[in-house]
């Protein structure tokens, strides 16, 4: 099963909708709202996870981290049914290890 950390800056929906597909998904906010990119990122490692996140800066850290995989959104549009229709459209193919997938 695909196990998933949800950046803070990810709206909780998306989460919520990895939850209800019946992924394994922990939330940022409710581990330590303050954890750094870096902290993230060795989280995901310890657990075997994948980052889902807006944060531009996952993507120079997805060269430098080939350890972790990512799910980066790099959409215009603020809305969450955007993000969650991207999901869907890569979650089906998806297996690990996979890098970063970047959803525009």
């Amino acid at each position: 099963m695909l196990k998933f950390i949800i950046d803070h800056n990810v709206p909780k929906s998306v989460g919520i909708f990895l939850q209800k597909a019946k992924y394994h998904v922990k939330f940022v906010r409710d581990i330590n709202p303050e954890m750094s990119d870096l902290q993230i990122i060795n989280f995901a490692a310890e657990e075997k996870r994948i980052i889902v996140s807006n944060d531009k800066d996952f993507r120079y850290f997805s060269v430098k981290h080939k350890n972790v995989d990512m799910i980066l959104f790099s959409y215009v549009s603020q809305q969450s049914d955007v993000r969650i229709h991207g999901l869907k459209q890569v979650l089906p193919e998806l297996k690990v290890p996979f890098g970063a997938i970047i959803l525009r």
